[in-house]
């Protein structure tokens, strides 16, 4: 009875606290992986210490049972979660050996599965072996005590190797804090198993003194943990700037899918659930959200803003600005969607950008006609001569044009002249003609001219089909009628000014040999 209670005091009582320490980890956040690997890494502690009060205290028929099956895995448990801890602690510095987590698992339940489907289970458990000795087989023990001093020591060097590679000053004190603590565990246990194997203390006396190692070493990293809020706590740190914040937040996980969403978005969503707000977004260079995560993935540290917008149901268009951002610090693998609401700016550029090409159009066009001005004309004419390719110049002026508008009024006239300017753009439909208007009835076309072709017949061809053109308004009808000459680049001039004044010279001159009635005639044909 004196045992019995000794054990429930000494191992089965203390065991509670890391069932609290469990609890208490999970309490804070339940959504960080460090509190989930730390839950787990205490719940391994109770079930190994609970194993072991089962095998002493209650069930010693079933201790072959109860180390192989339960306290075995289990305090391996402890190690590779206490390894997974450390890499995970290390944050940004360690992040690159998570690779390496399956290995660590694999490696020590991989031999503990090959001992117990290769071995019998009599021989790697001597139930007969009572003088205080150890009743595991020598190799066994033997790779059982490697692999768990070997995990110990390897998260105090990965936790040195944090404090060394940090610079923020807070970070390096947790991180020595936490090596001394893990390094003193390290100590307990190397000298602990040399006093047993050594034959100094029995089998029952050591379990005694690694639970209290283990105790100590669980109370002080309980102490570390409020002393410096190691552990993530971001429902308490954040959950006020989160509900309070006057634009939309999104956390998604890495596959898109909404984890929580802030009040402003619900608002701003009213009538969609959660999970199908991101199926609204539109991102202006054409990528999808899934995108947008892998790219923010393929980079942690880096932030990225795009511009996107949103219709939302029954509303007007919203220009947003999204901010993607993937949280390390507590190792929950999750993004941070910031929306921002650019609408008015956006609407404001936009009328800044229509108000730019307006005036450039109106720089650049005649405002009746919709045509090229003179001052574009001349651009391409230059633009034209600069490339060195054969083209041609025709100069254009109405017929009887002071008659229309003095018989019909000023604005038929303008009218006629629209009328005009709509068949002459439509004869020019080749790459690299150009039609503008240069006076109050006269126009100019630059159409492309190659060596093979007679650019005469060229023109005669073309406004041929203008000379049938009839303006017809109403019980009205005014045939089209025009004088046209030609300047031929570079056989007639070689310069801007050469050309048209050679060109304007022709078109007079046809002007001047007209009789009464339509006529057309281009250049010397």
């Amino acid at each position: 009875m004196n045992d019995l209670f000794m054990d429930f005091l000494t191992i089965q009582l203390p065991t509670y606290f890391f069932l609290y320490m469990a609890i208490t980890l999970i309490y804070r956040n339940r959504k960080s992986r460090i509190n989930r690997v730390a839950a787990l890494m205490m719940m391994a502690l109770v079930m190994y210490f609970l194993f072991e009060y089962l095998k002493t205290s209650l069930l010693p028929q079933h201790q072959m049972q109860l180390v192989l099956y339960g306290s075995a895995p289990a305090l391996l448990m402890f190690v590779c979660t206490l390894v997974h801890l450390s890499i995970l602690l290390g944050d940004s510095v360690t992040y690159r050996f998570r690779k390496w987590l399956p290995l660590v698992y694999a490696s020590p339940y991989g031999l503990w599965l090959y001992f117990l489907v290769t071995w019998d289970h009599h021989l790697l458990y001597n139930e007969h072996v009572t003088d205080g000795r150890s009743p595991l087989h020598p190799t066994y023990l033997l790779v059982s005590i490697t692999f768990i001093i070997g995990y110990i020591l390897l998260s105090v060097l990965l936790l040195a190797y944090s404090w060394l590679r940090t610079r923020e000053p807070r970070r390096k004190v947790i991180y020595r804090w936490l090596v001394l603590n893990d390094f003193q565990l390290f100590g307990t246990f190397a000298l602990i198993t040399t006093l047993l194997q050594s034959g100094i203390i029995v089998t029952r006396i050591s379990m005694i003194l690694y639970f209290i190692g283990y105790l100590v070493w669980a109370m002080r990293l309980r102490h570390l943990i409020g002393k410096y809020n190691i552990m993530p706590d971001y429902h308490k740190r954040f959950q006020i700037l989160f509900e309070s914040a006057p634009n939309p937040i999104l956390m998604l996980d890495l596959k898109g899918n909404v984890k929580e969403i802030n009040p402003c978005t619900q608002r701003w969503f009213a009538d969609t659930p959660a999970d199908q707000i991101p199926q609204h977004f539109t991102f202006a260079d054409g990528q999808s959200l899934q995108q947008m995560l892998s790219s923010c993935l393929e980079q942690p540290d880096s932030v990225t803003h795009l511009e996107m917008h949103v219709i939302r149901q029954g509303q007007s268009r919203l220009d947003l600005v999204a901010g993607i951002d993937l949280i390390t610090e507590a190792n929950e693998e999750l993004f941070v969607l910031h929306l921002t609401d650019v609408t008015s700016l956006k609407e404001a550029e936009r009328r800044l950008i229509q108000s730019e090409q307006n005036y450039k159009y109106s720089a650049h066009h005649d405002a009746l006609t919709g045509l090229y001005n003179r001052a574009a004309v001349e651009e391409q004419l230059q633009i034209k001569i600069a490339g060195g390719e054969r083209f041609v110049l025709v100069m254009i002026d109405m017929n009887h044009f002071k008659p229309i508008n003095d018989t019909y009024g000023h604005i038929t006239g303008d009218q006629y002249l629209q009328y005009v300017a709509r068949q002459l753009r439509m004869l020019a439909q080749k790459p690299g003609d150009v039609v503008g208007r240069i006076g109050g009835d006269e126009f100019v076309m630059l159409l492309a001219c190659p060596e093979h072709v007679d650019a005469a017949q060229m023109v005669h061809t073309r406004l041929s089909l203008l000379n049938d053109k009839v303006f017809r308004q109403e019980d009205m009808e005014i045939p089209v009628s025009f004088a046209a000459g030609l300047g031929i680049y570079p056989e007639d001039a070689a310069d801007m000014i050469g050309l048209l004044r050679y060109a304007d010279q022709q078109m007079y001159s046809i002007k001047r040999q007209q009789h009464r009635g339509i006529h057309f005639r281009v250049h010397e044909l």
